[in-house]
């Protein structure tokens, strides 16, 4: 399968590359800095760009099979990401995101509620971007899954990946990011959450 990954180069970004590499996908990495980008393989295109270059946001997405959105807090490139998908033939669209986004169906839940509050003080216009940018996705008309995740760790993949809604007892705070990665490949050709913001952990 064709895929464009946007938020590349980052520690997730990097395992993800490989993990769709390893699993027989192609690959179009949308990179502000290509050169962090350490990775070489057949299966393997770069594309240069800014997440306010339209132009070029559109050439990394209008030959692919699905995107996926890992570009954190920046609701503005989250738009013109869908904007782009718009003008091209491919629909699905993973994108990463946090507790900070709620779900009508999650329930109350104490620690969720403790760790959204310590994010909405400590970091506000991230909390903020990371809303607004669940916003626009839940508003599109592509065939959007919104990945919610607490924290994420380095340690080895589990095997293991709870999935729910906050507030049920079932999910936890944490998740390794190679299952992370796991679970956006994987969500790439599953509809099982179509239009739906499962969250994870491990």
């Amino acid at each position: 399968m064709r895929i464009t990954l946007f938020g590349a180069t980052g520690r997730t970004g990097h395992l993800l590359v490989r993990q769709a590499l390893d699993a027989g996908h192609t690959i179009t990495a949308y990179a502000r800095n290509p050169e962090r980008l350490t990775i070489e393989h057949p299966n393997l295109a770069v594309v240069a760009g800014q997440l306010d270059n339209d132009e070029a946001i559109l050439a990394a997405v209008q030959d692919a099979d699905a995107v996926i959105e890992g570009v954190g807090a920046v609701s503005d490139g989250t738009r013109r990401i869908i904007a782009a998908i718009d003008k091209s033939a491919v629909r699905r669209l993973v994108v990463v995101s946090t507790c900070s986004v709620p779900d009508p169906q999650d329930l109350p839940d104490a620690k969720f509620k403790a760790l959204v509050q310590f994010v909405k003080t400590a970091a506000p216009t991230a909390y903020q971007e990371v809303r607004r940018a669940a916003e626009i996705v839940r508003a599109s008309d592509t065939d959007w899954t919104l990945v919610r995740v607490a924290k994420l760790n380095n340690k080895n993949a589990t095997g293991k990946i709870k999935v729910g809604h906050y507030g049920h007892g079932i999910v936890g705070l944490s998740i390794t990011r190679a299952d992370m990665g796991t679970f956006l490949l994987d969500q790439v050709a599953d509809l099982t959450y179509l239009r739906q913001a499962p969250a994870i952990s491990n």
